[in-house]
């Protein structure tokens, strides 16, 4: 379904209420007795958890697809190892040197498991009508150190910046036709997670991940589709980088206190974060995760651009009490409880 998205996060910083968008889709697949293999590579089986996540969490202001980030990598070339009950994860890197950079082909959007993201955004974009439908993607420095390896990529941008821009430019070139197809198919936005760009000084961010993350925003973002830059690294320097990018939502980990990114983000912009997955919402109590839900809510009352997340993906562990318990803590502030 089209949306305004410029209207959709004009509405959020307007209203008097705080809102959420967790990056939620893995916890929620016992509920429907599918397993991770299932959801990664059917488009339906995909589609039939986003629509469940939003029945479970109906506060959720929009659907989301899983953020299964080894599908771009495996496309290019990378091995997967696959389980039903944790994310995929990447077995082994494909670029070494000078060579095997040039050699490196960018595959077609067609080719991978890409098709079954977008077909699933699709079907999420016809049928759940009430919100908007975001797409997840990694960023092309993310895409680069998992193609290269995380530290062949990061001495190679002290050492042999070339090969690495090499590899960039050929992920850049893919994901944007992969953000394009997710538009095409009716999604209302993505979220691109740059993690590893979060290794990098401020330089070298603004040289080896903001300028091909603007390549990607500037082709596809408007009106009708809203991009989120999510990294989850120790981004307090990197900020201004980051906004270099042009994207209208910025998503942050548990790495940093928010007060010190949000503080620095224009308040036309949405900026979201950013709870701990791991030690809050995943092995935390009722009492731990209401009190520190709670506890930054406060610290963002200044800032009405701000959206209540997750700090990164939710692993499937999460138990569904501990979410339930993270939305009940937001609407108890909403309430003024």
């Amino acid at each position: 379904m089209k949306i305004n998205m410029d209207k959709w996060a004009g509405d959020i910083i307007e209203d008097e209420k705080v809102k959420n968008l967790p990056i939620l889709f893995f916890p929620c697949l016992p509920t429907i007795n599918k397993g991770v293999i299932e959801v990664i590579n059917n488009a339906e089986a995909h589609y039939e958890n986003m629509k469940n996540v939003i029945a479970e969490f109906p506060a959720m202001i929009g659907a989301m697809t899983g953020m299964d980030l080894t599908s771009e990598a495996e496309t290019f070339g990378c091995g997967v190892s696959f389980s039903d009950t944790e994310a995929p994860h990447i077995t082994g890197e494909i670029v070494f040197d000078r060579a095997s950079a040039e050699s490196l082909q960018v595959p077609s959007v067609n080719d991978g498991r890409g098709p079954v993201f977008v077909k699933a955004a699709g079907l999420a974009a016809q049928n759940i009508t009430d919100r908007p439908t975001f797409g997840g993607m990694l960023g092309p420095y993310s895409l680069a150190g998992v193609l290269m390896g995380i530290e062949r990529a990061l001495k190679a941008t002290i050492k042999d910046g070339q090969t690495v821009h090499i590899v960039l430019e050929k992920c850049t070139c893919y994901l944007i036709a992969y953000a394009k197809a997710f538009k095409e198919a009716g999604a209302n936005g993505i979220l691109i997670a740059e993690p590893t760009a979060g290794l990098l000084p401020p330089k070298h961010c603004d040289e080896f991940s903001s300028k091909y993350v603007k390549e990607i925003v500037d082709a596809v973002q408007d009106e009708g589709f809203f991009v989120v830059l999510h990294n989850c690294g120790n981004t307090k320097k990197l900020v201004d980088s980051m906004v270099s990018t042009g994207a209208k939502g910025y998503h942050f980990g548990n790495a940093v206190q928010m007060v010190d990114v949000i503080s620095q983000i224009p308040p036309k912009y949405l900026v979201f974060g950013n709870i701990d997955p791991a030690r809050v919402l995943n092995e935390g109590t009722e009492e731990l995760i209401k009190e520190t839900t709670k506890d930054l809510l406060e610290k963002m009352k200044p800032y009405k651009h701000f959206v209540l997340s997750s700090g990164c993906d939710l692993p499937m562990e999460v138990p569904i009490a501990n979410l339930k318990s993270f939305f009940v803590a937001l609407e108890e502030f909403n309430n003024g409880e």
